[in-house]
């Protein structure tokens, strides 16, 4: 005569999760100066803006999980988002064996156990997912705010560098600037 018996296992477990997004692009910077003399106004106006400058020359600007990060020699810009969690998850399975026919009770456990591990390792996959998503959607909020503040960055050095090329190209005698249409006009006396 077979009895029957049912047996029930719980598996839990944490993992700190980390996910992350990022974008580069180019600033494009007319070559009205000099490279390393437009660098210095990128640099000077990055600064006036919150950006800090690092020992390799880049300037970084943090906001939450968001670093801003610009290379002024290059031009170079990248944007990256992060997030993290520490996320527990849970698995229960029962099975039911019968204690003279079929796997010995530690087989069945051990064949559970692993199902468990499987289902544990799915949560953790679609939680991962989750959190790349958020950095995804962190990613690209923050750069629809970021994208004028790298306009105005780029008319301010333009503006500045055609401000020290007129003064390079003879005597200036007139400025002015239309901060509405954007346009500068400089009047020099060769």
């Amino acid at each position: 005569m077979s009895r029957a018996y049912r047996i029930t296992v719980k598996e839990s477990e944490s993992r700190h999760l980390k996910a992350g997004d990022e974008i580069c692009t180019q600033l494009e910077l007319l070559e009205i100066l000099p490279p390393e003399d437009m660098a210095t106004l990128l640099r000077e106006e990055l600064k006036r803006r919150g950006f800090e400058e690092q020992d390799d020359g880049t300037l970084i600007r943090r906001d939450g999980d968001v670093t801003v990060k610009v290379d002024p020699c290059t031009g170079e810009v990248s944007v990256k988002a992060e997030t993290e969690a520490q996320i527990t998850q849970e698995a229960k399975r029962e099975a039911t064996g019968f204690n003279d026919v079929g796997p010995t009770e530690r087989s069945l456990r051990e064949r559970v156990k692993e199902q468990l591990k499987q289902d544990l390792e799915r949560q953790f996959e679609h939680e991962q997912s989750k959190l790349q998503s958020q950095a995804t959607e962190k990613l690209e909020k923050h750069l629809q705010d970021l994208t004028p503040e790298i306009n105005d960055v780029v008319n301010q050095v333009t503006r500045d560098a055609l401000k020290q090329k007129a003064q390079q190209l003879g005597t200036v005698k007139e400025i002015s600037e239309d901060a509405e249409s954007g346009s500068l006009t400089i009047k020099i006396e060769v």
